[in-house]
């Protein structure tokens, strides 16, 4: 059966609530705050592992410090493997603060703390093999993420890259990447491009710009996403909802793709249900906390199909 092995970041989380996010040099009240467990790598571990439902292993390869008790245990919980997350004990674990506005819209400053101390070493040597599938990010050293995306593509493995935050990796790398999952910023800052003010621009870019990646599938928030790949251009359109929260809600995106090309989906059809998944998750609070399982994307899909 096949395995998706996640390499990436675990974080708690600190969320402060604001009626506006601040500008530059302003101070705003928060109206509410809580804290959670995070980071790209726990949280895209836990969204394929609740839309996988045990029908396929999902592992975690990270580092947390010596106060992680409560993240592995939450992780085990939600059906993540964690037996190649690393600990170092002089150093605590990595802390995002997050801030989030009435539509739902966040900024988030990272202080990395273990995440930083990952290294080429922790890595295992089996990170996958052909029909299994590895997912990484950018919030570890780059050159773990790089290390680690060449050793799942010589065994097989598809290569799922979401480079957030962005990060400029080389062709060596990207050339071994099958799907990379940028949201459109981070697009814009690998390509070294002004954001497109409307989706015929986030079009025409795609047109004209390239990465060496085997497919590329641009979230747009809600929008949805466009998916590029050997077949052509396709937008996927998001349905309509009352965002409440949307942290966390790229990270259900890439976890429910890496669920549905473990599955053997075709990318434009797991494209589709990830679209489906990440704008489930923001009508919830919190990142690993909204994220749905298979049957409540199922409803969800169901539900806007009656609606049609």
């Amino acid at each position: 059966m096949a395995s998706i092995t996640v390499v990436g970041s675990v974080n708690r989380d600190v969320v402060l609530q604001v009626r506006g996010l601040p500008r530059p040099g302003e101070t705003v009240h928060a109206v509410g705050s809580r804290e959670g467990l995070g980071g790209k790598g726990a949280n895209q571990a836990v969204a394929a592992a609740r839309l996988g439902g045990g029908t396929h292993a999902v592992r975690l390869v990270a580092k947390v410090g010596g106060d992680a008790q409560d993240i592995l245990a939450s992780l085990e919980k939600d059906g993540v493997d964690t037996g190649w997350v690393a600990t170092a004990d002089r150093t605590r674990t990595g802390m995002a603060l997050i801030t989030v506005d009435e539509p739902g819209e966040n900024t988030i400053v990272l202080d990395g703390g273990a995440n930083q101390e990952l290294t080429v070493a922790d890595l295992p040597l089996e990170l996958g093999t052909s029909g299994d599938v590895l997912m990484a990010q950018g919030e570890i050293p780059p050159e773990v993420t790089g290390a680690a995306v060449a050793r799942a593509a010589a065994r097989g493995a598809t290569v799922i890259l979401n480079p957030a935050p962005a990060y400029a990796f080389g062709d060596d790398v990207l050339k071994r990447v099958d799907v990379l999952v940028p949201n459109l910023g981070e697009l814009c800052a690998l390509l070294g491009v002004p954001v497109p003010a409307t989706r015929g621009g986030v079009e025409e870019l795609l047109a004209a710009r390239t990465l060496p990646v085997g497919a590329l599938v641009v979230t747009l928030g809600a929008d949805g996403a466009i998916v590029l790949d050997s077949e052509g251009m396709l937008h996927v359109p998001a349905p309509r909802v009352t965002a409440v929260d949307t942290v966390g809600a790229g990270d259900t995106f890439c976890g429910a793709l890496a669920d549905s090309l473990a599955r053997g989906r075709p990318l434009r059809i797991a494209a589709e249900r990830a679209v489906l998944a990440a704008a489930l998750s923001v009508t919830g609070v919190g990142a690993q906390s909204a994220m749905p399982t298979a049957e409540e994307v199922d409803q969800f899909a169901q539900q806007q199909e009656n609606t049609r």
